[in-house]
């Protein structure tokens, strides 16, 4: 089955890319009483369950904000983080029926000892699944420097005068990263602090106050419901 291409918006009642802020893991843990360290393993298992969802619903593209680089320079938070990112990539790459990539800075994720995912940052060396969902996770990630980043890989290639827009967007899509038709954040932040900042022009938004673990068939479904019954207008 041959994909679409990855810049084209849906015109559907599925998004083709949805990005997610898998927000809360931390306060659902706290609401119970136990470490946050449960709370990240619950949410590396709600994101395999999500992506198994998604992947049902005819979804082709999924983005996950693993760690922001904010929360990857809290220093006496980041062991915890790195847990739950561990877990997420080892249940994200266990399902072995997804094209997974990493975006970020290699330089950044070495620093964090997260180097088995620097041979996968920008998108350069994913697993290669052919048709499957693609699964890019966003680890130590920010908006703004992945444009940047865009930016000189494009100079790098074909010099200044090759840096437009959609020589930027080309490359963003080469990376895995079309034009975003749905951003979900739950746990009730209605803001997207710096995710899919070039992707995101035209992109739906769905917030909902469930914490991530407790986002169930029932939430992705009503999320699903949500998209479908809008009129798009792409940015007019």
């Amino acid at each position: 089955m041959s994909r679409p291409p990855l810049g084209r918006p849906s015109d559907g009642a599925v998004p083709r890319h949805l990005g997610i802020v898998p927000d809360g893991n931390r306060r659902w843990a706290r609401r119970r009483g136990v470490p946050a360290r449960y709370g990240y393993r619950r949410g590396a298992d709600r994101t395999v369950e999500v992506l198994r969802w998604c992947e049902e619903a005819g979804v082709e593209t999924v983005t996950v904000w693993a760690l922001s680089q904010a929360n990857a320079a809290k220093r006496q938070e980041l062991p915890v983080l790195l847990e739950g990112i561990t877990a997420l990539v080892d249940g994200v790459t266990a399902a072995g029926a997804w094209d997974v990539n990493v975006l970020g800075s290699p330089e950044q994720l070495d620093t964090l000892g997260l180097t088995g995912l620097s041979g996968r940052a920008r998108g350069t060396a994913g697993t290669g699944r052919g048709d499957g969902l693609r699964v890019n996770l966003a680890v130590a990630y920010d908006g703004h420097e992945e444009i940047v980043a865009a930016a000189h890989a494009v100079i790098a290639e074909g010099g200044v005068e090759a840096l437009d827009s959609a020589a930027v967007g080309r490359r963003l899509e080469r990376w895995g990263q079309p034009g975003c038709d749905l951003i979900l954040r739950t746990s009730g932040e209605q803001r997207l602090s710096g995710f899919l900042l070039w992707q995101s022009l035209t992109a739906e938004l769905y917030f909902t106050p469930e914490h991530w673990p407790d986002f169930d068939r029932a939430a992705f479904d009503a999320m699903l419901a949500s998209f479908a019954g809008r009129e798009r207008r792409f940015g007019a």
